[in-house]
């Protein structure tokens, strides 16, 4: 009986070393790969219902000014599917109100998903990257998308929507083309500097970013991403997805093999706004190959 039991252990054991899909546990996210369409902008599609769940934990970020003094959402809900060219994950989180609009002590709700530059298990800080240990993030913005749907359909933007009965004479950094940098200097100091927010997202919604560090983000050079959210009943769903095989910029993800990623969730009611967000440690990623 005994030896019998050992033969049966020795078989179990050389078939899960024959299985080619790596074991799925409870502190990972598992990314199944579907034939089907990927639900790049629909975060209720039914094929969700095909990938895992795993509830991730949030940290305030209060390693560096400015500060995140309240806690916000505690868990962000997510699920990964991929089709061996992109990968979507479904972010699902709650939030009592949706915020579209900068407002004074309000800012828009936003999302992002983070991976480092090097997918060994070296990874750097979670909160950003290290000097010479850099990440890569997709970064989802409401009021992006709220901007998108309205010039989509035609619409007034936001500031006439708000005020309708403001008049525009004129931008003197586009009245004097002469003096454009320097005027650009004086009156949209943001965009003369780079500064990342004013550039927008990439064609797909998310706007990619490169960081080693607070203070260092930076827009990165191309812009593959995607990306949609939908919020009812006090609960965003968001989808942000990345191609597989990026390049040396961005990076690439290979199925069968275990990486890392990182979420980060701003409540725009909550005055949440930069480094003012609710993060995650790095949590282990692995893209099923079949």
């Amino acid at each position: 009986m005994v030896r019998k039991f050992a033969v049966l252990i020795v078989l179990l054991v050389a078939l899960a070393g024959c299985s080619r899909e790596p074991a799925v546990d409870a502190e990972m996210i598992p990314a199944k790969r579907v034939a089907a369409p990927l639900p790049f902008d629909d975060p209720a599609s039914g094929l969700w219902q095909q990938a895992v769940e795993h509830p991730v934990k949030l940290l305030k970020q209060d390693l560096t000014e400015p500060m995140l003094k309240e806690p916000g959402v505690e868990f962000v809900k997510v699920r990964a599917l991929h089709d061996g060219n992109w990968v979507v994950f479904r972010l699902e989180w709650e939030d009592a109100t949706q915020d579209l609009i900068p407002l004074v002590g309000h800012s828009s709700d936003a999302a992002a998903v983070q991976f480092p530059f090097v997918q060994d298990g070296d990874v750097p800080h979670a909160a950003m990257g290290e000097k010479g240990k850099g990440v890569r993030i997709w970064y989802w913005k409401a009021v992006w998308q709220d901007d998108a749907q309205r010039a989509q359909a035609g619409g007034k933007d936001r500031i006439a929507a708000l005020y309708p009965n403001a008049a525009v004479d004129h931008y003197p950094f586009q009245a004097n083309p002469e003096a454009r940098a320097e005027m650009e200097k004086r009156y949209a100091p943001a965009r003369a500097a780079g500064n990342p927010v004013t550039l927008g997202p990439g064609p797909g919604g998310v706007q990619v970013l490169v960081a080693e560090g607070f203070g260092s983000t930076r827009p990165a050079a191309t812009q593959m991403g995607r990306g949609r959210g939908q919020w009812v009943n006090g609960r965003w769903m968001t989808t942000i997805a990345r191609p597989l095989r990026a390049g040396e910029e961005l990076g690439n993800l290979d199925p069968g093999k275990r990486s890392y990623v990182a979420f980060a969730i701003w409540d725009g009611a909550k005055g949440h706004t930069g480094s003012r967000k609710m993060r995650s440690d790095w949590v282990p990623l692995v893209l099923g190959s079949q």
